[in-house]
């Protein structure tokens, strides 16, 4: 038993040290990398339960802050884990032995609040379930596969014969746990592409409704980053498009390009493109198609991101409210007259969204055809907002 205690308690003594040295300028994913990079004395599994405990810690968000950081990771542990643990069983056996409760037990249990997790409720699009998104930040979200076109009955051969656990969401959307690692059982963008869920629906309008284009329609995939979407659009439109892509980063753009190459995605037009100045350099109506997949808060994503709970200033939600008009303003005039333009983000907060839906409309005229949100908080996936409007 002393042995077990100690064991456990240098794991969260590990963990305190790295949580006290954290910053707000780099994903957690790539600070624990270098924490565990400098400190070759852990072994993997060391590593994964530090780093668990790193994750627990941040889901609890903004709650307790008189606790110290040992009490906040356990309490948070407690909140993460419907079967018993092992830390806890160690370290706090009293929270181990409830810890089979709803999560709204748990909290009412520790006399936490969903407001405490998360004070930006009066900012949720009134589209968004407040308790269930809070309840999602307790779960770490599943990693979801979509398989590429004439590859689907090869991807699931794989699958059934190594003997993965997995979930065949569509006949072409898979979940897996989140700690796979499909790139040993992949080609990575060739066979399939990874990609949430909810991410991968972004286009549904094109089979929902009876959408008239051009055999070879022209697209613009505006904030390409490194292109998961302008890939999905190329699945859907098999092909046949004409793409162009830009983004303000050439290092992505570069990542784009290695993508493309896998993805087998040859003839598209790349450019470096500042979409905040009003100088962007296409011919007007150019584009049957723009996607615009808007830099935001990223809060539809903070189950797998916690420490953004931690971090975030609600003043940045104006700041990105700002930049994503900016940025709809400036490619909206190279759309042509009945082509669709898709606003797209990961936000879950009603000024990045809804609001700037409303001021694209007033201010170009357009016509809403569809706006949903893409729900994930309870399916162990992201949250999307995607709105699609035209001349």
């Amino acid at each position: 038993l002393l042995k077990k205690l100690s064991y456990h308690h240098s794991h969260i003594t590990s963990a305190v040290v790295f949580l006290q040295s954290v910053k707000d300028t780099e994903p957690l994913v790539h600070q624990l990398k270098r924490f565990f990079a400098a400190n070759k004395k852990y072994g993997s599994k060391d590593r994964k339960s530090i780093a668990a405990l790193c994750y627990a810690y941040f889901r609890i968000g903004l709650a307790l802050p008189n606790k110290s950081i040992e009490e906040k990771t356990l309490y948070s542990l407690f909140l993460s884990n419907l079967q018993p643990n092992e830390v806890l069983a160690a370290l706090a056996p009293e929270l181990n032995a409830t810890i089979k409760q709803p999560i709204l037990n748990k909290l009412l249990q520790l006399q936490i609040s969903i407001e405490n997790i998360f004070p930006y409720i009066n900012e949720l699009s009134q589209q968004v379930e407040p308790s269930f998104f809070v309840q999602s930040f307790f779960k770490q979200p599943l990693l979801f596969l979509r398989a590429r076109p004439l590859k689907v009955e090869q991807v699931f051969e794989k699958l059934s014969n190594c003997n993965l656990p997995f979930e065949e969401i569509t006949t072409t959307c898979i979940a897996l746990p989140a700690a796979t690692k499909v790139d040993e059982l992949f080609e990575i963008n060739k066979e399939v592409v990874i990609q949430d869920k909810n991410s991968q629906q972004v286009f549904n309008y094109l089979n929902q409704t009876e959408v008239f284009l051009p055999i070879n329609p022209t697209v613009w995939d505006c904030c390409a980053a490194s292109g998961g979407k302008s890939i999905l659009l190329y699945d859907l439109l098999h092909g046949k498009i004409n793409l162009q892509v830009s983004d303000v980063r050439a290092s992505m753009l570069n990542n784009l390009k290695n993508r493309f190459s896998f993805a087998g995605i040859k003839n598209y037009k790349s450019k470096v493109v500042d979409m905040l100045s009003d100088e962007v350099n296409f011919d007007k109506n150019s584009f049957d198609i723009i996607v615009c997949d808007a830099p935001c808060t990223g809060s539809g994503t903070w189950a797998r991101t916690p420490e953004q709970l931690s971090f975030f200033n609600k003043s940045e939600i104006e700041v990105f409210q700002k930049k994503q008009e900016q940025i709809a303003s400036n490619a909206i005039p190279f759309l042509k007259k009945g082509g669709l333009f898709f606003y797209i983000t990961c936000s879950v907060f009603m000024q990045e969204n809804e609001t700037v839906i409303d001021y694209l409309k007033e201010k170009f005229h357009l016509q809403l055809l569809q706006m949903e949100y893409l729900k994930g908080y309870q399916s162990q996936a992201d949250t999307m907002f995607v709105a699609v409007l035209s001349f």
